[in-house]
């Protein structure tokens, strides 16, 4: 089941939200959270019902390990327990995402003929998975009591993150469930979730949707790209998938602060980034955490020399580009980033041992330098991420050819031809009968206009800095009025959220 979905936004939500709160009113606490975990499973198994067994069978295993943990807390079980869970969660995940991409390598390396079993990824394995990974990880280093099986269940089913995270851990949510408290209807809160709804929704729907259009045809036809048109469809695509995922984890956020329950943040203006290792300081937030606390510093961190933290730093972004996707294209996108990240850690430990640490912060040459770093640091993301995109490396680097091939044959002007607004229905028909010669122009005018608007957009305040303190004034609560409605009438085009693929 989808956000951005008729039947979501006027059924599935609203008797979600009746259930849960009117439970609680009549104090049947444990068949609220039933009730809740049922309406989760509804949710998850509205895209394919097989999906139930493959998240029923994983939450019991992992439940299980946790179990065990009570018996004993011999340091030798607990291994053995931690052993086991990493081995069956990644095995699990490694069937469903990784089997066809070994064989595949298999066969070419060796030339073998092992057959593909083309199995059906179901949706959001990789967060469910981490995120009870996370847990049995913190069971066996004793960071996390064992809890009731209903507490459990609501930890990894809730459903505004099952799908497309945020990741949580256990202890941002489950003592949230257990706060009775949490339990009572709360007007600012489910106010304030409504409008953290509104604004991913429209993300979502005005936003990445129209620029998806852009960006399918560009990585479609890109032997025929220029070099304008190479570079505006990798920013395309850049702004599609911030505002299509941090869209998701705003509406996440929103359903969540309306159930009363807290879910992290996953974004913070990401393209603010001065440098590729504040950049994933910012983007998805939630996945830096998991590979820092239970990757990285396990790995030794950045504790044993320079050496050793860049070979940590690139089992950790080899690990994330092969969390996103079972290609090669993936793993060359996290290799660059970690080489990105790498450098700049270097850089900062240059600084630091020299003493060369920037002085006068918040002056006109400290703004200019990170104005510069800004720019390098978006264009380098934007290079790296036509790989995330691209369906083959070799796609990648005919895109990369293209882009700076230096060829320039008004491209753009096809790519803009692709996008379609209902908004600008009577103008474009105007247009078209009075001066058809102009269309094509006005098609490109528009097109630059929504980058324009989309960079403005994702180089502002996040949303939690818009709704964090606001005042739900008589004027805000109509402008978000309007932007759902606008946001509502726009889903006949009903799309999928890119990270449901990972």
């Amino acid at each position: 089941m989808l956000f951005n979905s008729y039947i979501f936004i006027f059924l599935f939500l609203p008797v979600s939200l009746l259930g849960w709160y009117g439970l609680n009113k009549l104090k049947k606490y444990h068949m609220a959270q039933i009730f809740l975990i049922a309406m989760s499973l509804w949710f998850y198994a509205y895209f394919n019902i097989n999906y139930l067994a493959v998240i029923l069978l994983s939450c019991a295993v992992n439940y299980l390990f946790s179990f065990l943990l009570t018996k004993t807390e011999k340091p030798a079980f607990c291994k053995a327990v931690l052993t086991a869970g990493c081995i069956v969660n990644i095995g699990i995940l490694g069937v469903f995402k990784y089997y066809d991409f070994f064989i595949g390598n298999l066969n070419a390396v060796f030339h073998a003929d092992f057959t593909y079993k083309h199995i059906l990824l179901p949706l959001g394995i990789s967060f469910f998975t981490f995120q009870q990974l996370s847990f049995v990880i913190d069971r066996c280093k004793g960071r996390a009591p064992h809890y009731g099986l209903i507490d459990y269940l609501n930890f990894v089913t809730f459903f505004p993150q099952l799908i497309a995270g945020p990741i949580v851990l256990h202890s941002e949510i489950i003592p949230q469930f257990k706060d009775i408290q949490k339990r009572k209807f709360a007007m600012e809160d489910f106010a304030q979730g409504i409008c953290y709804f509104v604004f991913g929704l429209s993300k979502k729907v005005l936003l990445a949707d129209t620029l998806a259009k852009a960006v399918n045809y560009g990585f479609s036809e890109i032997a025929k790209l220029d070099t304008p048109g190479a570079v505006m469809v990798a920013v395309s695509f850049m702004l599609e998938l911030y505002f299509d995922f941090s869209g998701y984890c705003d509406m996440a956020i929103g359903i969540g602060r309306m159930f009363g329950i807290r879910i992290p943040d996953n974004f913070n203006a990401p393209y603010k980034s001065a440098s590729v290792k504040e950049f994933w300081k910012r983007w998805h937030m939630t996945l830096g955490r998991f590979f820092t606390q239970y990757v990285y510093i396990p790995l030794g961190g950045n504790r044993k020399g320079t050496l050793r933290t860049v070979l940590n730093t690139m089992i950790v972004f080899l690990l994330s580009g092969l969390w996103h996707g079972a290609d090669w294209s993936f793993v060359l996108w996290g290799f660059l980033h970690g080489m990105g990240v790498s450098v700049n850690a270097i850089y900062d430990r240059v600084v630091k041992k020299q003493g060369k640490e920037e002085t006068g912060k918040g002056g006109f040459l400290h703004r200019l330098r990170r104005f510069v770093c800004q720019v390098i640091t978006f264009g380098f993301v934007c290079l790296a991420f036509v790989f995330f995109r691209s369906d083959s490396v070799a796609d990648s680097l005919l895109f990369m050819k293209r882009m700076f091939s230096g060829d320039s044959y008004h491209f753009v002007y096809y790519i803009a031809n692709e996008l379609s607004y209902a908004e600008l229905y009577i103008p474009t028909k105007i247009i078209s009968m009075k001066f058809p010669a102009f269309l094509w122009n006005f098609h490109a005018y528009v097109y630059l206009a929504i980058l324009a608007l989309s960079l403005f957009l994702a180089l502002g305040k996040t949303t939690k800095e818009r709704l964090e303190n606001r005042k739900l004034t008589a004027a805000f609560s109509w402008k978000m009025t309007i932007l759902f409605v606008w946001s509502v009438i726009s889903l006949t085009g009903v799309s999928t959220f890119l990270y449901f693929n990972f």
